[in-house]
């Protein structure tokens, strides 16, 4: 792990999160950008196109690759990672089709839209930044517990735990599943930021702190990541 950073708040730590980008961008005006969504990343995302703008930095030969998303809603549903991440940060910045590589939440066939990302995405450099979040349950993107991980982007059967995240409160459809990238292709970040925010996710933090691995808890696997970035915020966890 290069490093385990805790932070007096949730803005502290948003505010170190959004140079984390900014700084990627700025060192490599062909970078390429894994984005989680949901409330851990979101003020980082807001601060980070605040810099952007006000830096005027390049962003034509930058991607943009969305992590995740869920299947069964509409591509203007406001629970879609979709609308999330154009509303919030890619919007703003006058992010074109061109550079945003993204599964469709309307997919007929979400193995097939899966294939159809993992192909657009290896032929991608190695990414910059990864960006993560912790789930309540310890998965890792859409990546569920289980016996056994997938390397690649795939379809994913979800637990009860993660159909009850914050974003599908108030979603007009629902959710049928959902579509991730795979273990294997996060691990292709030249830096995973793990962004820990938020109630009820003690058991990833144990995970990451401790020394053992397990599918069970899929963020426990960052740690064999050389690249590992951690921020905390402490107020979540009582640190």
């Amino acid at each position: 792990m290069k490093s385990f950073l805790l932070f007096d708040d949730y803005e502290k730590m948003s505010a170190a999160a959004a140079e984390r980008i900014v700084s990627a961008i700025r060192e490599n005006p062909r970078a390429v950008l894994v984005l989680a969504t949901g409330h851990s990343p979101l003020l980082a995302y807001r601060m980070a196109a605040e810099r952007i703008l006000r830096e005027k930095l390049d962003l034509s030969g930058v991607t943009f690759v969305k992590l995740d998303e869920w299947t069964g809603l509409s591509r203007e549903d406001g629970a879609t990672c979709e609308v999330f991440l154009k509303k919030e940060f890619l919007g703003p910045l006058g992010v074109g089709e061109e550079n945003f590589l993204h599964f469709d939440p309307e997919a007929k066939d979400p193995a097939a839209e899966c294939c159809r990302v993992a192909g657009a995405y290896a032929a991608l450099p190695d990414p910059d930044l990864v960006i993560l979040g912790i789930g309540r349950n310890g998965h890792l993107g859409l990546n569920e517990p289980g016996a056994a991980l997938s390397l690649s982007a795939h379809p994913a059967s979800l637990e009860k735990t993660t159909l009850g995240h914050e974003m599908l409160r108030h979603a007009s459809g629902a959710v049928s599943g959902g579509m991730t990238l795979g273990v294997g292709e996060l691990f292709r970040g030249k830096t995973l930021l793990l962004l820990a925010d938020g109630e009820g996710k003690e058991k990833g933090l144990l995970y990451l702190r401790n020394d053992l691995l397990d599918t069970a808890c899929p963020v426990s696997l960052l740690k064999l990541h050389p690249g590992l970035e951690v921020f905390v915020n402490k107020k979540s966890f009582g640190l």
